[in-house]
């Protein structure tokens, strides 16, 4: 029932200028599986434009001529054609295949038919079953060719989308969001961006208040976005109140989050295990190296007196960390560190929404919603608690006039700690620390007396670090709407998007960093704003019944600004108060204010032929204060075209089993006008193209200015042109298959070109790159079993994307330690020194001596790198399977990716092999590691004294492939019979399980490749949470 009517708020737009009128005629339209009445079906007399729509109860009244036929239609239901006579009843069928019949974009609705271009909708049941602060992470695995990646597993963390692709190498690669056809500013913001304490705006919207989600990718669908679009465009549209009864919904849910199932590979060995390997390490490196080791140095030169033997080795272990092996032996205690950093974490969610119908036509209908959302990370320190209000207005109150606003407001606080993958956070702690030491010592106080001297648990604690944003979100966005002649509307929107975020942040006396500055503090505040100013012209026209028109013309203004004001200060005189007025030493205190303004003038055409014959086009220009005058203006523009082969003549024979074939093709140029480097600060990329000066210097006393940044007045806009062609096809009216082709290509992608350090700078920007991408994705779905009581569907999506680097800024290529990016190979391109194993007789570490060839070294610098492959899957995709029976639904989510490999810098230092032997050790090194002449293996002997067998090379490149239960659901609707006489209209109770487990590759050592960038570059990042929570939704 709400499907329908959701439907009819975009149906509405297509039916305009229905005339309506009182009948001798009456009848009354209603959906064939409840019984619900079909609010908005058009009844119209065949042959004639006499017609009318049905009312709030599906009634409707008509004068006709006698003998009449009427023919019945509504979007997402099967159409009718019945004879004419009073109080008629006609029942309407579902249609699923035109149920997506509606493609919402920022700029209106557009009919699925006559769309040309690439897109995928998500509905409001997949985004509202996730258990994620942050509904975006709805469409991972959910849609072809877009690839996304969370790095980090603090509630409602920014996520990085690839759709079809990187689209640059230096400037702006996420894509566009509009929310209800109003930019939304998503890029993530955050002190410490660099080490992963990052915010995402995303993580304010309450999933329960969207309607739909789609993703934009090929030209014809993005071009009309022009210099916004180069990676793809996803619309979200919100729910609004709809005519019929008011309707309330309650929802409240409960459940739990913890660390998910890992490798064992990865999971740290207990004492008695550390004892073998710390002392295995003292002896191999003294019988190596004799006096030199450090064992024999400390033995020798402090004239211990320990023998080379396991004893002499405990003992020695013992005296270097000052009596943890014996005051182990002696208590008998141990410590599980990650254990004590984690824990299951509370999760909890209440909501209701009021969906404010009306009888009247002319009346206001509003969707009124309020959410609070408590999630409590397994990590210890690290949650999220988030308010959430919105209120969606609509008002017609003559046919020539509509109206409306779409409010909402947000106030989220975050605690992130310290950061992720940052040295002093607890993740990263853990795997240097021994297990022999406790978290409290004798007193009952924190334990320093560890491997690092930090105890992560006390970094955690009450007077632990801190690290609390507060956000706060508020957008708007009125409209009115003028019917000027039947076709022809006129709109103005404007939008407000308000983001501010006050975060604190504070190395405790607990943190020795902190404790060395007696405590250090900082305030950093970021005021955004996003102003939008949007004028559209649409005419729509069936001409003949057969030609289809729909013409759009626009313009539009924004104007981005940014405030952020950073102070830092330190030593602060009690440890328990670390407001920044109390410090005695100021650190720095520094504001920015940043303004960027674009102008645009839009078009789009859509055309088709007797609901065959389909062509498209768009043109946009944009004007953009990013850079100089001379290039301030850029035009994009695409061509598309569909033929739906299945309404020829010469098909009529294969209808029975081939119920819609059709195919389309699409090009066009898209921009990004994000260029320049802009990693820890989106602003950044805004003023690229100028001479930058600084203030603030301080010269021999004299306050002075320097030059920062060169200008480029030639910088211009990095172009993507897009092709795109697909193939969408329907079997036996249950089988759907979506296939598409692209190919996209960057042309004046920006670098930053070195210049002579005489200049006192180091770079400026120039356009000069390309990048390429091409490939393939699909979506093959099929309703198994679909009758009164069954529904089983099961639907398989998969990816492939090839990317190319075609031009650099020079002809050298950039270089690392283990990566490159050179011309005619992927971005992300592993080279590096290729590990040739461990000596079976030795133990030694080798590598391959040359570029190519079987020759080895056991000397590190004198192997040659080699490429190894690159960090892009070769293959990806999800398995989603509903099955619903009467009241009870089942619902699973398998994720897959294929190819590709990881390296694991944390692994450098996370499989230690004795360098740091009173540290711990991972059950990988323990059941691995060389021992004996003879033994094949991948681990090194271990050794105190060998500075080499853990430095950059193949050894930690592994396979990125793995299977994931991503989403499992089961839910239960309650007969209304039983629930009529306690005045509730619905009721479900469900459960919602994410991130169940992941099957790796037999060589991954890592928490989840799922959560590892599209550089493949693995740290200490903490994994995304296995979640269950429990639920139930009232409806009245």
């Amino acid at each position: 029932m709400f499907k329908r009517i959701a439907l009819f708020v975009g149906g509405a737009i297509l039916s305009c200028g229905v005339a309506f009128a009182q009948t001798s005629v009456t009848g009354k339209v209603v959906a064939s599986e409840d019984g619900e009445p079909v609010i908005g079906a058009s009844i119209k007399v065949a042959g004639t434009n006499t017609g009318t729509v049905t009312d709030v109860d599906g009634n409707f009244s008509l004068n006709v001529p006698a003998g009449s036929k009427l023919e019945i239609t509504y979007i997402g239901m099967n159409p009718q054609t019945v004879k004419a006579s009073s109080n008629m009843k006609i029942a309407l069928t579902s249609d699923n295949k035109t149920l997506d019949e509606v493609v919402v974009t920022g700029y209106g609705v557009t009919r699925k038919a006559a769309f040309t271009g690439a897109a995928t909708t998500l509905g409001k049941d997949i985004v509202d079953a996730r258990n994620d602060a942050n509904p975006i992470k709805a469409l991972e695995g959910t849609v072809p060719g877009l690839q996304l990646s969370t790095t980090s597993g603090q509630p409602g963390a920014p996520q990085t989308i690839f759709i079809r692709g990187r689209n640059s190498i230096n400037s702006g690669t996420q894509p566009l969001y509009v929310v209800d056809g109003i930019p939304f500013n998503a890029d993530p913001v955050g002190a410490r961006m660099d080490e992963g304490v990052t915010l995402s705006p995303l993580s304010s919207l309450n999933s329960n208040d969207i309607e739909s989600i789609t993703v934009l990718k090929d030209a014809t669908a993005t071009s009309i976005y022009g210099s916004r679009a180069a990676n793809g465009v996803i619309v979200i549209t919100t729910k609004h109140g709809s005519q019929g009864k008011t309707k309330v919904n309650f929802t409240a849910k409960l459940g739990w989050e913890s660390l998910p199932s890992y490798t064992n590979n990865y999971k740290l060995v207990n004492a008695d295990q550390n004892i073998e390997l710390a002392t295995e390490a003292l002896l191999n490196s003294y019988k190596e190296n004799g006096a030199g080791s450090t064992f024999g140095y400390y033995n020798e030169a402090l004239g211990l007196g320990f023998t080379y033997d396991q004893k002499g080795a405990e003992d020695f272990y013992d005296f270097y960390t000052g009596g943890w092996l014996s005051n182990y032996r002696n208590a008998g205690k141990s410590t599980n560190w990650m254990d004590e950093i984690t824990r299951n974490g509370l999760i909890q969610e209440y909501g209701f929404d009021i969906n404010s119908g009306a009888k009247e036509k002319t009346a206001p209908i509003f969707y009124l919603s309020y959410n609070y959302l408590g999630d409590e990370s397994f990590m210890k320190g690290k949650d999220l608690k988030r308010h959430t209000l919105r209120f969606n207005l609509d008002q017609q109150p003559c046919k020539f006039v509509k109206y409306g606003i779409n409010t909402s407001f947000s106030y989220t606080i975050t605690n992130n700690g310290a950061g992720g993958g940052y040295f002093s956070d607890p993740l990263t702690q853990v795997y240097m620390m021994n297990p022999m030491t406790g978290v409290y010592d004798e007193n009952g106080d924190f334990n320093f007396d560890t491997s690092t001297q930090y105890n992560p648990v006390a970094l955690r604690s009450k007077l632990g670090d801190k690290n609390e944003a507060k956000q706060y979100q508020a957008t708007v966005s009125p409209y009115v709407q003028l019917n000027i002649l039947p076709g022809l509307t006129w709109m103005t929107k404007g939008g407000l998007d308000l983001y501010y975020v006050d975060e604190y942040e504070f190395w405790s006396f607990l943190n020795p960093q902190g404790k060395s500055q007696n405590g250090y503090g900082a305030n950093f505040s970021n005021m955004r704003s996003l102003l939008t100013i949007t004028n559209t012209l649409n005419y729509i026209k069936t001409f003949g019944e057969k030609h289809h028109l729909n013409v759009l013309l626009g313009q539009e203004g924004q104007q981005t600004s940014i405030r952020r004001e950073d102070m830092e200060n330190s030593n602060f005189p009690v440890q328990n108060l670390g407001q920044l007025s109390l410090a005695s030493v100021p650190a720095s205190a520094k504001t920015y204010k940043f303004k960027l303004v674009q102008n645009s003038f839009f078009s789009n055409l859509q055309y088709d032929y007797d609901n065959k014959y389909y062509v498209s086009a768009s043109f946009r220009t944009d004007g953009s204060s990013r850079f100089g005058k001379d290039h301030r203006w850029a035009s994009f523009w695409s061509v598309g075209a569909k033929y739906r082969i299945t309404e020829e003549k010469f098909m009529e024979a294969a209808k029975s089993w081939l119920t819609d074939l059709t195919i389309r093709g699409s090009y066009g140029t898209t921009g990004n006008q994000d260029v320049g480097d802009h990693t820890n600060a989106d602003y950044l990329s805004w003023i690229v193209a100028r001479d930058v000066f600084g203030y603030g210097y301080n010269y021999n006393g004299k306050p002075g200015s320097g030059h920062e940044q060169f200008g480029n007045p030639d910088l211009k806009w990095e172009k993507t042109g897009k092709f795109n062609v697909g193939i969408d096809a329907t079997f036996l009216d249950r089988i759907f298959f979506t296939f598409d082709y692209y190919n996209h290509k960057t042309t004046d992608m920006v670098f930053a070109v070195p210049v002579s350090y005489l200049t006192g700078l180091t770079e400026y920007y120039k356009n000069i790159g390309s990048l390429s991408n091409k490939g393939i994705e699909f979506s093959l779905g099929a309703n198994i079993i679909k009758n009164k009581d069954w529904l089983w569907n099961l639907t398989v999506t998969g990816s492939h994307n090839k990317n190319k680097v075609v031009k650099l800024s020079t002809d050298d290529p950039i270089e690392t330690s283990i990566a490159i990016t050179e011309a005619g190979r992927p971005l992300y391109t592993w080279k590096m020194k290729e590990w040739a194993g461990v000596d079976p007789q030795t133990g030694h570490a080798l590598w391959y001596l040359n570029e190519t060839g079987d020759e080895t070294t056991e000397n590190y610098n004198k192997a040659a790198k080699r490429y190894l492959g690159d960090a892009n899957p070769s293959f990806f995709g999800s398995i989603q399977n509903t099955l619903k029976w009467k009241g009870i639904d089942f619902a699973f989510q398998f994720n897959y990716s294929l190819g590709g490999k990881i390296f694991g810098s944390n692994l450098r230092y996370d499989e230690n092999i004795g360098a740091s032997f009173h540290e711990n050790y991972t059950e990988y090194v323990y059941k691995n590691r060389w021992q004996k002449p003879g033994d094949i293996t991948d681990v090194p002997r271990l050794s105190t004294d060998d500075n080499y067998a853990n430095s950059p090379s193949s050894r930690f490149l592994m396979s990125r492939s793995y299977l994931k239960l991503r989403s499992l659901s089961l839910g239960y609707t309650l007969p209304k019979s039983l629930l009529s006489k306690a005045f509730i209209d619905n009721a479900r109770i469900f459960v919602n399980a994410e991130n169940l487990y992941t099957w790796t590759a037999s060589d991954y050592r890592g928490f989840d490749p799922s959560g590892v960038g599209a550089n493949g570059n693995q740290w200490w990042n903490y994994p995304l949470a296995r979640s269950v929570v429990f639920g139930i939704t009232l409806g009245f």
